[in-house]
């Protein structure tokens, strides 16, 4: 009776886990530079979020300081609170949005951002920032490359 007990309890455990991970959150994060053309100093991002059932949290933040390849701009910095998107992750993609703040120069306004990113590290993972709001209007950036840091989905 007790060797029943056991195997019935060992096979329960094994027969419930494939639900238990697939109700698991998925995680998306990243941090460090990139750069839209392979040379030169792009931004700098961070971000980590949690994709759970139909609930999409956490937090975007990027610079672009002084360094940037993009010409005149003196700081455009987004940072905001994550609060929808979608991950994918076999292709090792996602998709985020939120809304936040926007530091331009030496302003701010409060807009909408949308991320789309792919996994890896330096020459591999990319992310893509569009802005929409004052005084931007709709600003789609460039399709950024990591060139330090790393993004991950698991």
């Amino acid at each position: 009776m007790r060797k029943l007990l056991v195997a019935t309890v060992i096979c329960s455990v094994a027969l419930a886990a494939p639900g238990a991970a697939a109700n698991a959150p998925v995680i998306l994060s990243g941090g460090g530079t990139g750069t839209f053309d392979g040379v030169h100093p792009g931004s700098q991002f961070g971000f980590g979020i949690v994709f759970r059932g139909g609930s999409v949290r956490g937090h975007f933040n990027c610079v672009m300081a002084g360094r940037s390849a993009v010409t005149g701009l003196h700081l455009m910095k987004v940072d905001g609170q994550v609060s929808a998107g979608s991950a994918n992750l076999a292709g090792g993609t996602a998709t985020f949005s939120g809304s936040g703040t926007l530091h331009m120069d030496n302003k701010t306004s409060q807009v909408a951002f949308s991320v789309r990113v792919k996994a890896g590290g330096r020459g591999v993972g990319t992310l893509q920032l569009t802005v929409n709001g004052p005084p931007v209007g709709s600003l789609v950036l460039g399709v950024e490359t990591v060139a330090t840091g790393q993004i991950t989905i698991h």
